[in-house]
């Protein structure tokens, strides 16, 4: 399936715009009625447990379990492709085409934005446990929409996919292991077209005729939401996958289709604000990874804990240091080794023949690149691994909790569900999907897996960095086995040593 655009019915289906909208408004529709049905829903009158409905209602049960997990495994096949159906995202193109159309300041240009939303969405899930209460989740749900409307009548572009969407720079992130990219099939093709229909977003007119009637509509083509030039595509981090150049281009020359593994792990380093987002979604993967194994999860809160006893402060005083230290300075901790390994291998020493000192000092070699350029440069290969360890997240929630599935389809409150298996043990509560004793080692081939694509992409980046291409490995190696050791622990503890 080099390009689906190729494959009879549903090629051109897909270069239709049409489809696409169905799919998007469908699923605008289930984000309305997993609100409505989250809405005043926090627990259940007369039961103890303070979170019955974590797992039994549909508002929480879709959002947390089957799309926070499900579009890991979208993002490990297919990249950015959950892009060109969000619903968020086409609403927020919709209502653009109204608002004042203005440019997003250059200051928010970058990863810093979307990041502090993640940190903010992470300090929420310690603090309120919005993750598990429907109504707060319902809540979620409409921030989301608002900002999105919100977004859209201010800015030009899909503004709120890059300055509130933290699932889209996740994807970007994913989107370099990928085996799936948009790209040109004839880059001539493109080079000959003068007015660039798939890119220009200029007018048109379009004609429908039924029998004696004519009806005449001005229309203007969608440009491309992050200003993309689909020959100029060298890497598929920043194509959001609108689709829009496939729907415009009147020669068919847009390709979509696989293309080799860690494709994009050739080309330049993460860029700063890229790597703070890099390393906040570092620090929340593996501390969700370490949370089973409890002796390792005590050690890494273990200073936020005592700084918090220092400092007086009750639950939520702990939960912020928690948050602050999981998202910023706990994945700092774990790439310093590597990052010293990278720092060490800078150091040179010169050797003058003679018993008197030179007259003059050797000339400085140029200076290093900045820490955080350094750390994305460090950052690139451990894409791949940091990979292996969401998806091995999302296979075991979704090994655990899909079961749930038909109870919530059937109750969407969760309310009768939720009885019916723990008050009056009508129903049995599902089981797992896949026995421990064959989930162990799938998860361990996932991590093993994980970590020799890692250094196979250490070695991929290393010429496109002018370090010395051991030292680099070196390094990329270290922080490799780090993660790798932490999570291996972490697996080995819970699933093994049972």
């Amino acid at each position: 399936m080099k390009n689906i655009f190729d494959i009879p019915w549903i090629g051109p289906l897909a270069r239709t715009v049409w489809p696409w909208r169905l799919i998007r408004l469908t699923l605008l529709v289930i984000l309305l009625v997993m609100a409505a049905y989250g809405w005043h829903h926090h627990a259940i009158p007369g039961v103890a447990v303070p979170d019955p409905l974590m797992y039994t209602n549909i508002a929480n049960y879709f959002l947390w379990v089957l799309w926070i997990m499900g579009v890991v495994f979208l993002a490990l096949l297919m990249g950015r492709i959950w892009c060109s159906v969000c619903p968020l995202g086409w609403l927020n193109g919709v209502v653009a085409r109204f608002g004042r159309q203005r440019e997003i300041p250059r200051p928010l240009r970058n990863f810093i934005p979307v990041t502090l939303t993640l940190v903010a969405l992470q300090l929420a899930v310690y603090l309120l446990a919005i993750h598990r209460f429907p109504d707060y989740t319902a809540v979620l749900i409409a921030l989301m929409l608002l900002g999105t409307i919100t977004c859209g009548l201010l800015f030009r572009q899909r503004a709120f996919c890059s300055l509130l969407c933290p699932a889209g720079a996740v994807f970007g992130l994913y989107a370099r292991v990928a085996p799936w990219q948009l790209r040109v099939k004839d880059a001539d093709i493109c080079a000959a077209c003068s007015d660039k229909p798939c890119v220009s977003g200029d007018s048109h007119w379009k004609q429908l005729s039924l029998g004696p009637a004519l009806l005449s509509l001005h229309c203007r083509r969608p440009d491309c939401p992050v200003d993309l030039v689909p020959a100029e595509i060298s890497d598929s981090a920043t194509c959001s996958l609108c689709l829009h150049c496939a729907h415009n281009c009147d020669k068919e020359n847009i390709l979509l289709g696989r293309r080799p593994w860690l494709a994009d792990l050739r080309g330049a380093a993460l860029s700063p604000s890229e790597t703070f987002f890099f390393v906040v979604l570092l620090g929340m993967v593996t501390t969700n990874f370490a949370k089973v194994f409890v002796e390792l999860r005590e050690a890494i809160f273990w200073l936020p804990q005592q700084a918090a006893l220092l400092l007086g402060w009750a639950a939520p005083g702990f939960y912020l240091l928690a948050g602050l230290w999981v998202t910023l300075a706990f994945p700092l901790l774990l790439l310093l080794p590597a990052y010293l390994v990278l720092r060490l291998g800078e150091l040179r020493t010169t050797v003058t023949a003679g018993s008197d000192l030179p007259l003059a000092p050797p000339a400085p070699p140029a200076p290093p690149p900045g820490f955080w350029r350094q750390l994305g440069e460090l950052s690139l290969p451990l894409i791949p691994l940091l990979l292996a360890a969401h998806v091995v997240l999302a296979v075991v929630k979704l090994n655990a909790k899909i079961g749930y599935l038909p109870y919530v389809l059937q109750d969407p409150t969760g309310v009768k569900s939720y009885l019916a298996m723990n008050v009056m043990t009508t129903v049995t509560p599902p089981g797992v999907l896949i026995p421990l004793d064959l989930l162990k080692w799938l998860v361990l081939a996932l991590l093993v897996g994980g970590f020799f694509l890692a250094l196979l992409a250490a070695r991929r980046v290393t010429p496109a960095f002018t370090r010395q291409s051991r030292t680099f490995v070196a390094a990329a190696t270290t922080a490799a086995l780090t993660m790798t050791l932490l999570y291996g622990a972490t697996v080995i503890r819970w699933l093994f040593i049972r």
